[in-house]
């Protein structure tokens, strides 16, 4: 990221990255791209088309806080991304209606502090 910002003299906008509960390597990128405001918009921000299904099953905190706040366990996920820092906008992919909507209601999700530290980001 700084060999590219330096390229683009400091114009750097945005890096994208995949970033979900199952991928959460980009984590460190993301804490640092917060700093200069460069935007993490993260790909398959529910773990994919294979893993995506299967995010209750693997990801238990997500789902308890989802049944908490009675809503999708997706909701749940996007919400605590968009959570983490101001530069996040998760890309979440879908060909079904419900499943869109679902997605864009997830800004309508707050989280307390204490059911964002139940979902750890490392």
């Amino acid at each position: 990221m700084d060999e590219a910002n330096e390229v683009l003299d400091g114009r750097l906008a945005s890096v994208q990255n995949q970033f979900s509960p199952r991928f959460r390597s980009s984590l460190r990128e993301l804490e640092r791209r917060a700093e200069p405001g460069i935007a993490l918009p993260p790909w398959s921000p529910l773990g994919g088309i294979v893993n995506g299904p299967e995010l209750s099953a693997h990801h238990a905190a997500f789902r308890a806080v989802a049944d908490e706040v009675a809503v999708s366990v997706y909701r749940v996920t996007l919400a605590w991304e968009l959570a983490l820092a101001p530069v996040v906008a998760p890309i979440p992919g879908s060909s079904r209606p419900e499943s869109i909507r679902d997605s864009a209601a997830a800004t309508d999700v707050t989280l307390t502090p204490e059911q964002n530290s139940r979902l750890p980001a490392a």
